[in-house]
Order: structure tokens, then sequence, then C-alpha cells
């Protein structure tokens, strides 16, 4: 029994022993499962570089695009306060002339008005009473005129003089500023934005090819201010723009045609009131005329048949001033108002327009050459829109990559790229006319006389896209 017992037991250990060396045994299954996890390991820090990274180049990317697109409208938003300055500064523009309109205007009414009291003082010599009334009335018109006259002369210059007057100097800003509103300028503005968000961007503003200095020009000819006179002609009252014209029949002094014509209204004498004021057609020189004088008809006999003929009898009152670049030429050179209808008072006026020689009246420089849309350059000249470029740039080296941090190393560095080494974000502003919300609910179309140019992001056009791609690459 001793020896069935240890074969049987011989025969056991065989059995486990083949067991074991076909399940391969215990150690040899550590040593496969730490190959696998080494592996998994490996792929596992892998992805999360990979993540880390692409997390990383992300959030930069994201926060260049953010501040390209600040950029973009940061320039854009400078290029509409331009263009609306230029509006404003066309509007003071304007608004200046006018008022050396109005001060030519009123130094010619006061002129006539001194010399209508004095004539009527004359006439009511007759009548002591009220020729004291009138004396008094014209020496009180007298001071008026003298204040008018130098007031005038000291206000037209500092409005209008040629070099140093307001107008001029409104002119010139408008050129300096233009610049200013170039890619160039808005380069600045939005490197400027962009190293506000971070020190470490840069930005710059694409060249348009000279797209913006085509949108608009400045005034070159004649022709060309001709539109800036209108603009001041009708912006002027009627009291200034005129005629200061009045009619009135003196019922009380028949003429030398009463009762002999069958036209009742050349039975009596008339007051006839002229006066304009007017820009001379080389638009260098503004003039006003007043007049007023009695007409008179009387009889003109021919051959064959008689009429009644109107004549100037009585010059009462005139006036005129002027506003120009060289000495005064004391004549009056338009018929602004119908004053030549009084002929001799005009003629009076004109032999007394220099005045007491103020030199002021000299110092006009004239309608400006002021800037304006380039409505023959523009594609849609009703709604223009003009736009600006941004690309904004940071160092690749600055991306907080794996990489970058040497989390990785030997085969746990990523393959990392970025175009000329710098990670790149691109933005577009644009300008356009509309009127505000809160405006009357009509149309206008754009102009260099209304500031209603306003800012916007765009979407790249291909072109633009591609201009890009290809300064990165």
């Amino acid at each position: 029994m001793d020896t069935i017992a240890i074969g049987l037991r011989l025969r056991r250990h065989r059995g486990a022993r083949s067991a074991r060396c076909a399940t391969g045994g215990p150690h040899r299954q550590r040593g496969q499962a730490l190959v696998l996890a080494l592996v998994l390991l490996f792929a596992g820090l892998l992805a999360l570089f990979f993540l880390f990274s692409t997390g990383q180049v992300t959030a930069s990317r994201q926060r260049l695009t953010n501040a390209a697109d600040a950029a973009a409208y940061s320039a854009a938003v400078w290029r509409a306060r331009v263009l609306n300055f230029h509006a404003y500064a066309n509007r003071a523009i304007v608004a200046q002339e006018a008022a050396v309109a109005q001060a030519v205007t009123l130094t010619s009414w006061a002129k006539y008005f001194e010399n209508f009291t004095v004539t009527a003082r004359r006439l009511a010599s007759a009548w002591p009473p009220a020729a004291a009334v009138l004396a008094v009335v014209a020496k009180v018109a007298g001071t008026a005129r003298n204040l008018t006259e130098r007031t005038a002369a000291d206000e037209i210059p500092l409005r209008a003089a040629p070099l140093l007057g307001y107008k001029s100097l409104l002119q010139r800003s408008q050129e300096t500023l233009q610049l200013a509103a170039d890619t160039f300028g808005l380069g600045a503005v939005a490197n400027e934005v962009v190293r506000a968000n971070d020190p470490g961007f840069f930005a710059f503003a694409l060249g348009d090819g000279g797209a913006f200095a085509g949108f608009t020009r400045r005034y070159a000819s004649d022709a060309d201010r001709t539109r800036l006179r209108d603009v001041v002609i009708d912006s002027l009252d009627g009291f200034v723009k005129g005629p200061r014209r009045d009619d009135v029949r003196l019922l009380p002094l028949p003429s030398g045609c009463f009762g002999s014509t069958f036209d009742t209204s050349r039975w009596f004498q008339w007051w006839r009131k002229r006066g304009g004021t007017a820009l001379t057609p080389d638009l260098e020189r503004w003039e006003a005329v007043d007049t007023g004088s009695v007409h008179d008809y009387r009889r003109r006999r021919g051959f064959f048949s008689s009429s009644c003929q109107q004549y100037e009898s009585l010059v009462v009152g005139w006036g005129a001033a002027e506003a120009t670049d060289a000495a005064p030429l004391n004549g009056v050179q338009s018929n602004a108002g119908d004053t030549w209808d009084n002929a001799g008072a005009t003629w009076r006026a004109s032999l007394e327009m220099s005045g007491n020689g103020y030199t002021g009246f000299e110092r006009y420089g004239g309608i400006e050459r002021v800037r304006e849309l380039n409505y023959a350059g523009l594609a849609d000249p009703r709604f223009p829109v003009t736009q600006v470029v941004v690309l904004a740039r940071s160092d690749g080296a600055r991306v907080r990559t794996a990489n970058a941090l040497n989390v990785g190393t030997g085969r746990l560095r990523l393959f990392e790229h970025f175009a000329g080494d710098r990670l790149w974000a691109m933005a577009v502003g644009e300008v356009y006319f509309r009127r505000p919300p809160a405006a009357p609910a009509r149309i206008e179309y754009a102009s260099l006389y209304s500031p209603y140019w306003q800012a916007r992001l765009a979407e790249p056009t291909a072109a633009q896209r591609a201009a890009v791609l290809a300064y990165v690459h």
C-alpha cells in the first residue's frame, strides 16, 4: 500500500507541472501585463499632452482673435470719426461763409440806412420838428453804421483769412486727419489696442492698394468749389440771401403821366427798394448792395405815338460792402436783388463801398477747397463703405504648450508648427453711412456734409483671405 500511495503522489505531481506549463504559469502572466500597461500609459500621456497643447493653442488663438476684432473695430471707429470730422468741418466752413455774407450784408444795410436818414433829414428841412427828429435818427444811424462796419472788419479775418482764418484752419486740419485715417495710421491704432490686451501681441493694417485714398478727394477746380457755394447760398437766411425788395405806390405824389394813360399803376410815383448779397463768379468776393429810390414816369413822345417811361427821379438811400482777398474793387459786379433798377443809387453805393477803409474787408480767402466723397470712384455712390483689414500676431514660443513647458521629452515631444513660427488672427472693420435710429425716418445718401458715419465688423472676402495667406506664408 505504501508503494501504491507513492505512485499516486508522483502521478499527481507530474499532472500539476504539466498543467502549469500549459497555462504559462503566474510569472509569465505578470510580465505581459506590464508591457501592455506601459503602452497604454505612453498613449495616454501623448493624448494628455496633445489635449493640453491643443487647449493652450485654442485659448491663445481665441485671445488673439478677440484682440484682432477689437483692433479692427477700433481702427474702423477712428476712420469713421475722421469722416465725421470732415462732415463737421465742412458744416463749420459753410457756417463761416454764411457769417461773412451776413457781416457784409449788415454793413451794406447800415450804410444804406444812414444815407437814407441823412437824405430824409434834408428833405424834411422845410418842417423843423420832423427835421429835428430825423437829425437825431441820422446821428444814431451813423453810430450804428460805424460800429457795424468796425465789427465786420474784425470778424471777417478771424473767420475767413487766407492762412489763419478759422475756415482755413479747418480745411488744413481735414488734410492732416485724412493722413491719420490711412493704412499706416490705422495700423498704429490697431497695434495700440492689441498691446493693451497683451503686451506680447502685435497688429498692423494690411495695405488696401490706395482704396481709401480714392474714397474721398479734395476740391480741385472752381467747378468743384461751386458745389460748396451752392450749399452756402442755400444755408443763408432770407434777409441775407435776398432779394431785399420793396415796391410802394406813393399815392400823394402823382407822376408825370397822371391821367394820360390807361395804366393806372403809372399815375403815381413809386418807392422802389432794391438789395441783395451775392458771391462773385470767381468765388473770391462777397458783395452786398442796398438801394432805395423814388421812381417817376414821364411822357415820351415819338413820331407816331407816345408812351410813359419810368426813370429814377430821386436817390434816397444807398449802401454797399464787400469782402475780398485783394484791394477793394469799389464797384458792384453783380445785380444782386435787381439793384441796378436803382442805377443812380447803385453808382453812389459803389463809390462808397470801401467805407472807412478798414483792412479787414480785404482779408477774405474765398470759397475753400474742402474734402468730399469721390463719387466717381465709388462702387456704390449712395451707400459706400470702406474697409480695413487688421492682422494680429503672437510668437509661437509664447503659447504655453507641452513642448514649450518642456513637459514632454524624447518620444513624448509633439510635432508643433506655426506659420512663420507665429500665431495669426485676421479681422475686418467696415465704415458705412447710416442715419442713427432716432433720426427722422427718411433716406439720406452718403456725403461728407452729414456726420453719420459708423463702424462695424465685417466678414472677410475671399480676396482678403488670399492676401492674408500670401502674406503669412
